[in-house]
Order: C-alpha cells, then sequence, then structure tokens
C-alpha cells in the first residue's frame, strides 16, 4: 500500500509542476492536481478548466484524468518492469479502447458545432475522460451537444474507470464480467453440453464473483433507474 501511496502522490506532483510550467497558478495547480488525483473535479471559478483557456491544460488534464482511471497495481507492475504483464491488462485494453471509440465519435458527431477538426477532438476527448472517470470537470456545455454525443456521456458515466483507480462508475472489469457472462449464457442455450468458461485477464472467474457481479450491476442500473 506504501507503493501505491508513492505511486499516487509522485503522479499528483508531476501534475503540478506540469500545470505550473503551462501557466497555471501555483495554488490552482495544486487545487487542480488534487481533484484530477481523485477524480472528484473541484475547480476554483464557475468557467471551470474552460476558464484558463489553454489547449495545453486540458489536454494535460485529460491525459491525467485517465491515467488515474487506470488500476494502480498496474503502475506497480510498471516500476517491476512487467511491461508485458501490464500490455496484456484485458481491462486497461478496453478502458482505452473506449475512450478512444467515443472520442472519435463524440467529435465526429460535435464536428458541425464546432467548425473545427481540432476543437471537436479536444472537446470531445476532454468530456470523455472527465465522465468517464467521474471527475466532472468540464471545457464545454456538452447538454447543447446533439442527443447521440449526450447519450455516450451518459454510457460512460455508468461504465466507469478501471477497478483499482481513484475513478467511480461501475468499472470497466465488471462490464467485461457482464458481457462475457451473456455470451457464454446464449452459447449454452445454444448447445446445452458445451462448457465455457467466463475469463478475466486469462483467469477463470468464479462463479461466486459472478454472481456478486450480477448482484451489484443489477442494483446498480435499479438505483439509476429510481
Amino acid at each position: 500500500s506504501i507503493i501505491l501511496y508513492s505511486i499516487y502522490g509522485g503522479m499528483t506532483i508531476l501534475l503540478v509542476a506540469l500545470l505550473y510550467a503551462g501557466g497555471m497558478p501555483l495554488y490552482d495547480s495544486f487545487c487542480i492536481s488534487f481533484g484530477t488525483a481523485g477524480t472528484g473535479g473541484f475547480a476554483l471559478s464557475s468557467a471551470g478548466i474552460a476558464g484558463y483557456g489553454s489547449a495545453y491544460i486540458e489536454v494535460l488534464l485529460g491525459i491525467f484524468m485517465i491515467l488515474f482511471g487506470i488500476n494502480f497495481n498496474l503502475y506497480h507492475l510498471l516500476l517491476l518492469g512487467k511491461i508485458k504483464d501490464v500490455l496484456r491488462s484485458e481491462e486497461l485494453r478496453a478502458y482505452l479502447g473506449i475512450i478512444t471509440v467515443a472520442t472519435l465519435l463524440i467529435a465526429v458527431n460535435i464536428y458541425s458545432q464546432v467548425l473545427a477538426v481540432g476543437k471537436s477532438i479536444r472537446d470531445a476527448f476532454f468530456q470523455v475522460a472527465s465522465i468517464i472517470t467521474t471527475t466532472g470537470f468540464a471545457t464545454a456545455d456538452f447538454n447543447l451537444w446533439p442527443e447521440f454525443s449526450r447519450h455516450v456521456l451518459l454510457l460512460l458515466m455508468v461504465v466507469g474507470a478501471c477497478a483499482g483507480s481513484t475513478g467511480g462508475g461501475m468499472k470497466v472489469s465488471r462490464v467485461i464480467i457482464m458481457i462475457k457472462s451473456l455470451v457464454v449464457e446464449v452459447k449454452q442455450m445454444i448447445s446445452p453440453k458445451s462448457v465455457v468458461v467466463v475469463r478475466l485477464e486469462e483467469k477463470p472467474v468464479n462463479k461466486q464473483v459472478l454472481n456478486s457481479t450480477r448482484i451489484y450491476v443489477a442494483a446498480y442500473m435499479f438505483l439509476i433507474c429510481v
């Protein structure tokens, strides 16, 4: 746990330094970094991050929100030099894949409003990073975006970040388990005699974990509906 706290602290201090180097006041750099690290989204003005008017700050915060949404155990593996294990992480690949696809879809969808490729990609990237990690920072009024983009953001909020991160949401690992569980159930309906096992990170998921995941997801969706 000491190692994980050290990684967390080191990433936070690095973000403070990079924000300050990008022209953000030192006090603001600390406050915004704390909000980013804890994916809490505390801003110092009603204009939020957009108030700084800096593409550098927006992209930097977007990257760090995504980094803090990754399982911290993977950073520990990086320090141990186990890069192949990190790259094999199924949850990490799914997490980054979701972010990439969502960013491209939203960027294309809002282009007609923004009328600038760079701006549409930057706004889409920042809001996707902010919403999927449940940080809550904003650089644009996405309530004015097309309905498709708003629905994508809503889905990202439900999915959330990786397990073992500071991000909220249902967690990508649970989404993967639910999708694989659904596929297995369909396969067994088609071929009752087949034996198919749900696997996550190349390891079989036991029935207790499957059941607890299903209950959690069902309760999560019920509360959202309420």
